[in-house]
Parts: structure tokens; sequence; C-alpha cells
């Protein structure tokens, strides 16, 4: 039997108040070594928006060989006919400790670990429609760091740090806390925490 993922991953996503399907969307790629993550915000909300994220996904789930960079080029050829979306993947590996990150566009990536808050780079644009600069940053990864994805459905100042001892619970607790204390109410909203799985 193969071993699962040593890391847990729990996440929240919500469409704008009015919508009936959300313009983000999400994706894990779990392996022994640790995950892949995905979050693409296409461009407004609705339909449209859900077409360009799903496209991203589509994308992530059938590139698995290719590494993060690879993967957005991909991604910016094949939603050319869509909106666009902005993107960010991330790539955690425990046993390197490691987390290999390339984005375009705002979804934000943040490493919460005990030493404080770390965001990671993304460049500017949108893809499928203007990205120039592609690149992925590598950041250590420890067992007791938070990797927390999400779009710009969450105010960018969010913190953890009125809930001491969150760290050590359920991600999808986290996520879901997140989400109800920093949404800015007026937009689709994905947040997606990895960390290192108990037992």
């Amino acid at each position: 039997m193969p071993r699962r993922s040593p890391l847990a991953v729990g996440a929240v996503s919500v469409p704008r108040t009015g919508e009936t399907v959300c313009g983000d969307g999400w994706a894990v790629t779990p392996d022994t070594s640790g995950a892949r993550l995905l979050v693409a915000d296409g461009l407004g909300h609705g339909p449209g928006a859900a077409e360009a994220s799903q496209e991203a996904m589509r994308i992530f789930r059938t590139r698995t060989a290719e590494g993060p960079v690879a993967i957005l080029r991909l991604a910016h050829d094949a939603l050319r006919s869509t909106r666009g979306a902005a993107v960010a993947i991330a790539d955690i590996d425990c046993e390197g400790g490691v987390i290999t990150f390339a984005g375009v566009g705002n979804v934000a990536g943040t490493i919460v670990a005990e030493t404080g808050r770390r965001n990671m780079v993304s460049h500017n644009g949108t893809l499928g429609h203007a990205a120039r600069t592609f690149a992925e940053f590598t950041y250590p990864w420890t067992s007791t760091a938070l990797v927390v994805l999400n779009s710009d459905g969450l105010v960018s100042h969010w913190s953890l740090d009125a809930y001491p001892g969150i760290a050590r619970h359920d991600a999808s607790l986290i996520a879901a806390i997140l989400y109800r204390d920093f949404t800015r109410g007026r937009d689709d909203a994905t947040v997606v925490v990895a960390k290192r799985a108990s037992g």
C-alpha cells in the first residue's frame, strides 16, 4: 500500500453573494513527500470567472510531472479564450524541507511559522492575457509551519495572532476561521491551508 502524504490540507471556497458558482478554484495533488497546491481566481465573478479557474485546475491536474512555472505557462496558453485568471502554485516538499512557489496575479501565498509570517512572491499579470514574468522561488519548510494560499476575497492584512495555538488544529478549521474573520464580503473568496498531518 502506498504511503500517504505527510500533509493535511483544508479549504474554504465561497462564491460572491448572489452568485451560484464560485469564480475561484483550488486543487491539491498529494504525494509521499508532500503536496502541490493551486488556487486560481478567475477575473471578475460568476460563470465566466469559473470557466477560467476550472481550466487552470484542469491543466494543473493533468500536467503533474511539470514544475510550477511550466504549469503556469501551459495555463497561460490554455486560458487565452477565457477571461483569464490569477493563479498561484505551491509545491511543498516535506522531506527536502522546501517550498517551491510560483504565481501570476493577486493570489497570495503565505508561510506562517513560529519565527513569523513570510509572504511568497507572485508576479503581476493575468494568465491568458498579460503575463510577462514566470519565476519560481524557494522557501524553507518546517514541520510546524502553515502554508496559506488565498484569493483576494480575503483582506491582505489577515493574521492568526489572535488565535494562540491554532496551528495545532485541523487545517479545515484554520481555513474556515480565516474566511470567517477576514473575508472582504464582496467577492469570491478561497482559502487553502496546508500543515503537517498529525499522527
